[in-house]
């Protein structure tokens, strides 16, 4: 971002354009620039649950492609216009959890049933970045940009309700028995020896921004020296949006369960269908505010080093994020739950700020070879509840590149790297959405090749 040798690098600080055409460059004479790259990403990841057993994880290659247009408008002022994903997950695992309800034996005894549950993730955000930068005098350049990304979530999971969600009022036929309770009441009064709070449920969902969420982006570049470019850049948080869909929810496991013991005790009808479909609501989402400073300096005429630091806000972005499930399909849903059988899910998501810290270096070995490395370092900001397919971060990662550059008669430059995320293994905390997924053990290691190539003209 400080020695601005890509169009992309204006994704982050529009700025960073400045330094695209001009005596500096690699083409100096050229006013138009087109980048196109490919990106593979590897994921292997193990999970192992707090009883020491493996979970079974399927993660397939990811591929993503990015593309870029940067023009100069005259010597002091360059547009470009980007095109990127910016978020992605596949993933998909069998996770084996304990009801709440249900136990192995009808009395009671044996302990929670055990039960297995998939889940998957299929997570899109694709973004389309316009950036705007000038020059002011010799030192400073300055840059306008905005982001605007939409977002595609596809997933199926299991979530803890608590009892105090079953509002509605026991049917005449358990009144008589039971008293004047509704079904919450009920179930915490039976399983009150092993202390039942909630129940399980498992639900298959699919939602879409309502509206594109749209950044801001401001940036500075301060040419300190020859020799040494300082870039500074700010990204307030977003625009709000809301993801909206459909769910399928599915009682069948723990809830349907005890509701089918009752029926078979008593001869009665309680429950004719444990499945309905809910509109699905995430309301006033909003991606987080980052700021950065990266420096360069040329150690030599062929030698030259970068570094940059950048904060993102991630602690205030998750707060707040409540799923509301609205107009069940199925009225019998209205009987259990009461009111409108509307229901809220706190998705639990409680991360830190991050903090990004890395380096690399760069030589160039004739006129048409460059060669690079560099290390990074971030915190891992995942706390509270692990999204399915959202896996923590890693603090490590290391890459190596090369660029072989164009001659006179061939403007095409072209460039292959190899990124890793170096193996970790992180435990995560208590999970307030799903407990059986606290205290996970996530062993992860992450390989992306890059390749493209760049036109100047």
């Amino acid at each position: 971002m400080a020695w601005g040798s890509s169009a992309l690098d204006a994704s982050t600080n529009p700025a960073a354009l400045m330094q695209l055409f001009g005596a500096h460059s690699r083409h100096g004479a050229s006013t138009q620039r087109v980048e196109l790259y490919g990106r593979f990403v590897d994921t292997r990841t193990e999970i192992t649950d707090r009883f020491g057993r493996a979970v079974t994880v399927q993660q397939d290659a990811a591929f993503g492609p990015w593309f870029a247009y940067a023009a100069s408008l005259g010597p002091d002022v360059v547009w470009s216009l980007a095109f990127q994903p910016t978020l992605g997950a596949d993933f998909a695992a069998t996770r084996n959890t304990m009801l709440n309800i249900v136990t192995v034996n009808l009395d009671g005894s044996g302990g929670p049933m055990p039960h297995d549950v998939p889940m998957e993730t299929q997570l899109r955000q694709l973004a389309l970045e316009p950036s705007f930068a000038w020059r002011v005098n010799q030192q400073w350049s300055f840059g306008l940009g905005m982001s605007i990304r939409d977002t595609t979530l596809e997933t199926t999971a299991a979530t803890e309700l608590g009892l105090g969600e079953l509002q509605g009022a026991l049917p005449e036929s358990l009144a008589n028995i039971f008293g004047d309770l509704s079904w919450g009441e009920l179930i915490q009064q039976l399983g009150q020896d092993r202390g039942v709070e909630s129940f399980q449920t498992e639900f298959h969902g699919a939602a879409e921004s309502g509206m594109p969420t749209m950044f801001l982006k401001f940036g500075a570049s301060w040419q300190a020296s020859a020799q040494t470019q300082v870039g500074f850049w700010f990204r307030p948080q977003s625009s709000s949006t809301d993801m909206e869909g459909q769910v399928d929810v599915d009682l069948s496991a723990d809830l349907g369960a005890f509701v089918n013991g009752l029926e078979e005790i008593l001869g009665a009808d309680f429950l004719d269908d444990p499945t309905s479909r809910y509109d699905f609501d995430l309301r006033s989402i909003a991606f987080p505010r980052q700021a950065g400073l990266s420096y360069a300096h040329a150690l030599e005429n062929h030698d030259r080093f970068s570094a940059k630091l950048v904060w993102t806000d991630w602690s205030s972005t998750f707060s707040d994020w409540n799923v509301h499930l609205s107009n069940p399909s199925n009225p019998e849903f209205i009987g259990y739950l009461g009111g409108d059988g509307s229901v809220d899910v706190d998705l639990g998501l409680r991360w830190r700020d991050s903090v990004v810290v890395s380096a690399g270096y760069e030589a160039d070995f004739g006129q048409r070879l460059t060669v690079r490395g560099g290390l990074g370092w971030s915190n891992n900001p995942v706390r509270g509840s692990v999204f399915s397919g959202v896996a923590p971060y890693n603090t490590l990662h290391a890459a190596v590149g090369a660029s072989l550059w164009g001659g006179p008669e061939d403007l095409f430059d072209y460039h292959l790297a190899i990124i890793t995320a170096l193996p970790e293994k992180w435990t995560s905390g208590d999970n307030e959405v799903l407990s059986d997924l606290s205290g996970d053990v996530f062993d992860q290691q992450v390989w992306s090749l890059m390749f493209g190539c760049s036109l100047s003209w």
